[in-house]
């Protein structure tokens, strides 16, 4: 008698295989132009220990580097990177006078006030992770550098990484030729543009075996427009007519992509003209 092995529910087997989403060059480019130069520069002038701040600033800014507009960008990245400067001067300040016990009682005080400014909203959670860890990073690492000196290198850092995403082109414009938009809709227009494009070939992998695929595709594709019309925004609603809009197309492309996912699961190919449409 033969024994089958066990099968592994869909759930898990979603959760366990590697998921391919859209990668942004320019982003893959600011990475490696971030921390990088700036210890070089910092090893040439006979600082390496204010590089490796300044590094670990750029590196923390370049975790909260979204997709998003350059507008967005300046919150989404400045707001984290003074809360880790505040945190690392804190931590510093208080880790060269107090003993250990008092010390770990002060960061667990600053933990709580930590996560009540994580409960502000995405960019309210990037700044207490950054102060908290900041204060850690400042009270466990000696260096001979003063803490306000550490300080301004963490933000100088941030400052860099935040310049590139200011300066750099993006991959994809977001409308060619029309500089008055850049800054407004830089990522967001084609986010929004890249739900629609999953959608549609959702719909023509229908039935066919790249359609788990093309689902794949289609929540990385859901999953980049949310964080780049809602993730980087301080206020909850769009103030221009122009954002109203795109967020209005964003919204329509929701009951697209569940009908897409329902016809995909179904099995059944879907007519040519409703995939053009």
């Amino acid at each position: 008698m033969t024994r089958t092995a066990p099968a592994v529910p869909p759930w898990l087997a979603h959760a366990l295989r590697s998921q391919r989403g859209p990668v942004s060059r320019s982003a893959v480019l600011r990475g490696a132009l971030g921390g990088g130069p700036l210890l070089l520069a910092a090893v040439a002038a006979g600082r390496p220990t204010l590089g490796v701040v300044a590094a670990i600033g750029a590196m923390f800014a370049g975790i909260n580097d979204r997709p998003g507009s350059r507008r967005a960008s300046v919150a989404r990245i400045g707001t984290p990177a003074l809360a880790g400067a505040a945190g690392l001067l804190t931590g510093t300040v208080v880790g060269d006078h107090t003993p250990a016990l008092p010390l770990t009682l002060l960061l667990t005080v600053l933990g709580l006030a930590a996560g009540g400014i994580s409960a502000l909203g995405p960019v309210g959670s990037a700044a207490g992770t950054q102060l908290l860890v900041g204060a850690a990073v400042g009270a466990g690492m000696p260096l001979p550098e003063p803490a306000w000196l550490r300080a301004v290198a963490f933000t100088a850092g941030a400052a860099w990484l935040l310049l590139l995403r200011l300066a750099l082109p993006t991959s994809r414009s977001s409308l060619a030729g029309d500089r008055r938009f850049e800054l407004r809709f830089d990522g967001e227009r084609a986010a929004v543009a890249g739900v629609y494009d999953a959608v549609a070939a959702l719909l023509d992998a229908a039935g066919s075996d790249g359609a788990t695929a093309r689902r794949a595709a289609l929540t990385a594709a859901l999953d980049q427009a949310q964080d780049a019309l809602a993730g980087p925004r301080l206020r909850r609603h769009p103030a221009s007519a122009a954002e109203r809009r795109l967020h209005a197309q964003y919204a329509a492309a929701l009951p697209l992509a569940e009908a897409a996912t329902a016809l995909a699961w179904a099995g059944e190919p879907v007519p040519a003209r409703a995939c053009e449409a």
